[in-house]
């Protein structure tokens, strides 16, 4: 298992870009480590600098349900903040 310092960073792990799922073991000044899996980034922008429609506007446009209550802060901001 790879090993490092506790003050490395992590660029220290050589990990490339992506979504990775890794196993730590710390001791005193040392932590061990084993990469579990990892995933490329998943390209979500076309060449042309467009996004791919994924279609959540489509499916889920207009369905959100605005609920009051004037005692619940929070729900107050979701409801100026998000909905019309």
């Amino acid at each position: 298992m790879p090993t490092v310092t506790k003050s490395a960073t992590l660029d220290t792990l050589g990990l490339p870009a992506g979504d990775h799922l890794v196993r730590f073991h710390v001791e005193a000044e040392v932590i061990s480590f084993e990469v579990a899996a990892s995933q490329p980034p998943a390209a979500t922008i076309e060449p042309d600098g467009a996004r791919k429609p994924t279609g959540f506007v489509k499916k889920w446009g207009g369905t959100a349900e605005k609920f009051e209550d004037p005692e619940d802060v929070w729900l107050r901001h979701i409801n100026d903040k998000h909905l019309r």
